[in-house]
């Protein structure tokens, strides 16, 4: 049967499955993280700690794509482990999001630490964290099986992934701040003169909907990317979608979109950069490939080190004392919007690449400043620069948003650098290793000073501590 290799259009339904598809890569890992204020708010032990918790856990699993590439490299050519590979961690992610519903909130005793620990949420969040990591090296590959003009579309499901979460969290909101009322009064006699007092109790305003029904929407957004895949591979009009064996050339229209390798860096592998190791196909032979000297690969690798270690380690493990005394309302803003800004620069980078070094470092330079101020923020924490003002709370959200675009805008342009570079395959090697690196040493860095040292102090106020309780009759 003869093949068209030519006139090749995007099939709808197949789109769209691609779309749920790369949904599911990160809705899990960003869902919990925009979670994280409601979280503090209903008075999860870990508190404010819970933020650097998840941050080593994430550098954790990175077992999981380690173990993909290891297994991808020694088992033959011709098998291709990346639709089992799928399978497993998406019944996974599936299977630890429906758990959360249920045990989100159980405790167990910790002895080393001496205290109550969300022992269910932290070994759920770390299965979530090896299901995402390794989407960055299993659902990539399986991607390339199609015509690449589905990667627009999956890189769009991936934005998706940080967005939906999102907007979901800031429609459940955190409650809004709390107030105080009066639970009942009474008379007390107080060095023989008679007193009127009040019980004061805080006043807690709930969210929308609790944190069950949030883990119900992560259950259905996995479950979509699972049913997506399986019509992915089996239903007859995705496999006419995918690249004929027959045809010898690059597709027509296919050879203006980037291929999976060259699309990895604008997005994915900033998260993880395993996804790196993926062989140039046909569609990157129309890019021109540069020289780059040793020296400035060495600079680019420095940076990339730096700005890693910042964004993936040090600064998330702080982010709720940066924030939370501004409010648990402006945390979640926070949280949300650069949640939001990650997609939204590496789209950036993805539609206007820039091959600068200048403007490398004009970024890492503005993000590592930003990043100051929200350092600077949590150390003063529990008593801030301008706490409970409005002016405070658009700078805190705005520099936390800042701080995720520069950066990411950072990492996705030394990707696309290093993608455009003579030997790119080693050197994206090489970027993936860097990030993770850079990413593991922030996050044990910071671990201990929160956690262990207890060098920065959560806001935890009453709002009834200014209130009477007594006063003369």
């Amino acid at each position: 049967m003869a093949v068209n290799c030519r006139n090749v259009s995007v099939s709808p339904l197949v789109a769209v499955l691609v779309v749920f598809f790369g949904t599911g890569s990160w809705v899990a890992i960003n869902g919990l993280w925009v979670e994280l204020p409601l979280l503090v708010k209903l008075g999860i032990p870990e508190g404010y700690q819970l933020a650097s918790y998840l941050t080593i856990i994430i550098q954790l699993a990175n077992i999981g794509p380690v173990l993909f590439v290891i297994l991808s490299y020694a088992t033959p050519k011709h098998i291709r482990l990346e639709v089992p590979a799928i399978y497993l961690v998406v019944t996974i992610g599936i299977t630890a999001c429906t758990l959360l519903i249920f045990f989100w909130d159980g405790t167990t005793y910790w002895d080393v630490v001496n205290d109550y620990r969300s022992t269910a949420l932290l070994i759920l969040a770390f299965f979530l964290a090896i299901v995402d990591c390794t989407s960055s090296v299993a659902f990539t590959p399986f991607m390339s099986r199609f015509m690449n003009l589905y990667v627009t579309w999956y890189f769009v499901g991936e934005g998706f992934s940080a967005l939906l979460p999102s907007l979901v969290a800031l429609g459940q909101g955190v409650g809004g701040e709390e107030g105080c009322r009066a639970n009942f009064t009474y008379e007390r006699y107080i060095n023989g003169t008679k007193n009127n007092c009040t019980d004061w109790i805080t006043d807690a305003k709930s969210e929308r909907f609790p944190p069950e029904d949030f883990f119900i929407f992560l259950t259905a957004m996995m479950s979509s990317c699972g049913l997506a895949f399986i019509l992915l591979n089996y239903l007859p009009l995705s496999k006419r979608e995918r690249i004929p064996q027959e045809c010898d050339g690059p597709l027509e229209g296919v050879e203006q979109i980037p291929s999976v390798s060259s699309s990895q860096e604008s997005y994915t592998m900033i998260r993880n950069g395993y996804g790196a190791t993926a062989e140039p196909d046909d569609a990157d032979k129309d890019i021109p490939v540069e020289s780059l000297t040793q020296k400035n690969a060495i600079y680019l690798f420095v940076i990339l080190g730096w700005v890693s270690g910042l964004s993936n380690g040090v600064l998330p493990s702080i982010q709720s004392y940066s924030c939370g005394a501004y409010g648990l309302d402006t945390y979640l803003l926070a949280a949300t919007f650069g949640n939001i800004a990650n997609p939204i620069a590496c789209f950036l980078v993805f539609l206007w690449p820039q091959k600068s070094k200048t403007l490398v470092t004009t970024t890492a330079i503005l993000g590592t400043l930003f990043g100051s101020f929200c350092m600077t923020t949590a150390v003063l924490s529990p008593s801030p620069p301008l706490q409970f003002k409005l002016a405070g709370d658009i700078i805190i959200v705005a520099c936390w948003v800042c701080v995720t675009a520069f950066f990411t805008y950072t990492k996705a342009t030394i990707g696309w650098i290093l993608r455009n570079a003579n030997g790119s395959r080693s050197l994206l090697i090489w970027f993936g290793a860097v990030t993770q690196i850079g990413s593991l040493i922030g996050a044990l860095i910071m671990f201990p000073l929160v956690n262990t040292y207890n060098l920065f102090e959560g806001y935890y106020a009453d709002p009834c501590d200014d209130k009477v309780d007594c006063i003369p009759a």
